[in-house]
């Protein structure tokens, strides 16, 4: 059987790092499917810039953008406008730097996922442009198939309707308006400023009093209450996936809302026995106190939790990690 690459994220990507040197040196720049789970600046900067370095060959591309179709002619932005989204573009190019922890020149950080993709007529004919829903399978033939857990059109229209409403707030833009240009790269700007302007994930404050051993931390951190809906509506809207092949599977949470991805099992397992023990899971959102929950674990297990990126004494989260050992 030949090789067969999947890549599902990337939030930082130079030619002379490790993971520039992987894809250039081992897999001699090709990539079978690329899947890019949502748009924070972690999950996409990296992607941009891979599919921005010459000669990276990518067969297939899977990346839930702003999908609609036109509703009439297309309108150019104000001057007002234009110079509105400029001065974001500018907070955006600091801003994304220090979130991602690198030295990053501001154009890099404005130009867009969707706007490098449609830059490139190779990449462009290879992106899917419909939406990719809980529910949609992905034959891959003598490699198994995938199937989406997460997300459901519901959480689209949610991230849909708060880009409607950044783009009034921000541009005065009617709600009632058709299309415009370069609308795909106009939704991925709003949408990061929108998250940039909302709160963040709280630290959960535990009192450690009492708990004299590591096994006594995790219990107690394991019983936090989760509130799930305070997830980014950009996190509740992400991609997550099984890649099945015979008796072998593995789950990829990517940064999505646990209650989902549950839904998503329920469907996928149907009157089979839970939990579904996978050879490997992919943690959700670096290991977020607020995307692994008891539920989840009830429906999906594995001997290998992988945790992908982090933040020192916030994720991997003691309550995701007291869940999961206990």
């Amino acid at each position: 059987m030949s090789e067969y690459v999947i890549m599902t994220d990337c939030g930082s990507y130079n030619d002379e790092e490790l993971i520039g040197r992987y894809v250039q040196d081992e897999l001699g720049g090709k990539i079978d499917l690329l899947i890019v789970t949502h748009i924070d600046n972690d999950h996409i900067v990296g992607v941009k810039d891979m599919l921005s370095t010459p000669d990276i060959k990518v067969g297939r591309i899977i990346f839930n953008c702003y999908q609609r179709n036109g509703l009439g002619e297309k309108k150019k932005l104000t001057k007002f406008q234009q110079e509105r989204l400029s001065e974001i573009e500018r907070e955006l190019g600091l801003v994304v730097g220090d979130i991602i922890e690198r030295n990053i020149g501001a154009p890099d950080a404005m130009k867009g996922l969707a706007a490098t993709i449609l830059g490139n007529p190779a990449l462009k004919r290879v992106w899917d442009r419909g939406y990719t829903l809980q529910g949609k399978e992905l034959d891959l033939e003598e490699r198994g198939k995938i199937v989406f857990l997460s997300p459901t059109m519901k959480e689209i229209e949610v991230l849909d309707e708060e880009f409607r409403h950044v783009l009034f707030d921000e541009l005065n833009v009617d709600q009632t308006m058709g299309e415009w240009n370069k609308k795909e790269e106009l939704y991925e700007i709003l949408l990061r400023y929108a998250m940039l302007q909302a709160p963040r994930d709280a630290v959960v404050e535990k009192d450690s009093a009492g708990a004299d051993t590591l096994e006594d931390r995790l219990e107690k951190a394991k019983n936090e209450p989760v509130n799930t809906n305070s997830l980014s509506s950009a996190n509740k809207a992400s991609l997550a996936f099984v890649w099945e092949k015979g008796e072998h599977k593995i789950l990829v949470m990517g940064d999505a809302n646990p209650d989902i991805v549950v839904k998503g099992l329920l469907d996928y397992n149907h009157d089979k026995p839970f939990p579904i023990i996978f050879d490997a899971i992919k943690v959700s959102h670096h290991g977020s106190h607020y995307n692994t929950t008891d539920e989840l674990l009830r429906h999906a297990d594995s001997e290998h939790f992988f945790f992908t990126g982090g933040q020192e004494g916030k994720r991997p989260s003691e309550e995701a990690v007291g869940r999961i050992i206990l």
